[in-house]
């Protein structure tokens, strides 16, 4: 996460700013899609992404100018849009702030919300059989290949 841009909302330096067009596939209101996902409008992706630019908010990690929060899951775990317009999942555990803790998920943010589409759908069946797992499984992996063995949490 290199290219960074120097000072905090805080500290008088230059507002920052989020180019919109790389956000024009969230959805048009903040939306849980499922437990693991809410997907943030582009407003508030802007305004969260805004708030985490202050250094001190990362304690000695830089973030780039090109990383913008979209979503989260309620529980400390974040979704980012990385520079390249691909999303990356930020695990939260232990309150750590560090690369370490960023996993690309190798998808776009189009994919990313068809995979809380599908979450929900799982999260609707009561008990889900194998077959159920498996639907799921392999809608992942149509989505993504291999993602649903990539994917940061438990399926099942």
């Amino acid at each position: 996460m290199a290219g960074v841009r120097a000072g905090g909302p805080d500290d008088g330096a230059e507002p920052f700013a989020v180019d919109a067009s790389r956000l024009s596939a969230l959805p048009a209101s903040t939306a849980e899609l499922c437990g693991d996902i809410t997907a943030f409008d582009a407003r508030r992706a802007e305004a969260e992404t805004s708030e985490r630019q202050d250094p001190l908010y990362w304690v000695d990690l830089e973030v780039a100018r090109g990383w913008v929060l979209i979503g989260d899951n309620g529980q400390g775990d974040e979704w980012w849009l990385g520079p390249h317009s691909d999303v990356w999942f930020f695990d939260h555990t232990d309150g750590e702030r560090a690369v370490s803790r960023f996993t690309p998920m190798h998808v776009s943010i189009t994919e990313w919300l068809m995979v809380g589409h599908v979450l929900h759908a799982l999260e609707q069946i009561d008990e889900p059989a194998a077959r159920d797992h498996d639907r799921i499984r392999a809608a992942l992996d149509a989505i993504s290949p291999e993602l649903s063995v990539r994917w940061p949490y438990e399926l099942f």
